[in-house]
């Protein structure tokens, strides 16, 4: 071996080893923060709002709850709906036995007293159109899809309105897909504008509720919920998404999604994180046979 084959094995030896170094970064922490999760609809099963404190980035554990809060509703007339906690951080409500949270167009009002504070939200439950069908057909291997059954829901946006909407779909009492940032959202019944006032939902909406790695077969239930959305939900899972799929070259630095959880004065405070909000549910479900 020559001299400069020696000094080229050197420099790739030097080059790699270096890459192989290990930097351990240490970061400051930030204050824990509550964070709730008040998806609240008008079923008439449990409803239930979450609260949790937030937690080091980089931590591996889930995070803690919390369970010294008071939270409730206030709804028509002033009636209060108490949330009652279960000790792990879910605060429940059974509509089944207390009364329906279900009046459509009124704006119901969250409070949540912790640690000598009182935090408030609000959001409007909006009527969601009927699911009116759930046709199935039986389609063979293709480009990118498996061999199965694929279901498809039909439904028609409201006209004259803007309305926001959440798809989610199920097979088996299971979502259809795991990845939890993978959530289907309407503007009316297409992606965005003016052009789907009123429509029935276009086929990208209608046929996501078939995962096409995993379709359905004999026996399999298919079932959809649509969720309606105030623009303040609506924006707040947008941004979720848009989060997640924040990375590669051009990606920028994450920051916390704006809350619509306000002090008791109404004023924008920075020590609760997450969302409130208030859906009606329109369902459907069909028996692959």
């Amino acid at each position: 071996m020559n001299r400069k084959q020696i000094l080229f094995a050197l420099i790739v030896a030097v080059t790699f080893s270096s890459c192989t170094d290990i930097i351990d970064l240490e970061l400051d922490n930030g204050k824990n923060q509550m964070v709730v999760d008040g998806f609240v609809n008008n079923d008439t099963s449990i409803q239930i709002i979450r609260l949790t404190s937030s937690a080091s980035y980089f931590s591996n554990v889930a995070t803690p709850p919390e369970n010294g809060a008071n939270v409730r509703l206030k709804g028509p007339n002033n009636v209060t709906y108490n949330f009652i906690i279960d000790g792990e951080g879910n605060y429940q409500y059974d509509p089944s036995t207390l009364g329906a949270i279900d009046s459509i167009g009124f704006e119901y009002q969250l409070e949540i007293d912790f640690e000598g504070n009182t935090y408030t939200a609000s959001s409007i439950l909006n009527p969601v159109p009927l699911i009116d069908s759930m046709p199935y057909d039986f389609e063979p291997p293709s480009l990118g899809s498996k061999e199965g059954y694929y279901t498809q829901f039909y439904a028609r946006d409201f006209a004259g309105r803007k309305d926001y909407y959440w798809i989610k779909p199920f097979k088996n009492d299971t979502a259809v897909y795991d990845d939890p940032t993978f959530i289907i959202l309407s503007e009316d019944a297409t992606f965005g504008g003016n052009a789907g006032d009123g429509l029935v939902f276009i086929i990208p909406f209608r046929a996501i509720i078939t995962d096409p790695e995993h379709p359905f077969e004999l026996g399999d239930t298919s079932g959809v919920e649509l969720h309606s959305l105030n623009s303040e939900a609506y924006e707040f899972l947008d941004q979720i998404v848009n989060t997640s799929g924040n990375d590669g070259l051009f990606a920028v630095p994450p920051s916390n999604i704006r809350s619509n959880i306000f002090d008791a004065a109404g004023n924008s405070q920075d020590e609760v994180l997450g969302l409130f909000s208030l859906s009606a549910i329109s369902k459907f479900e069909v028996i692959i046979q």
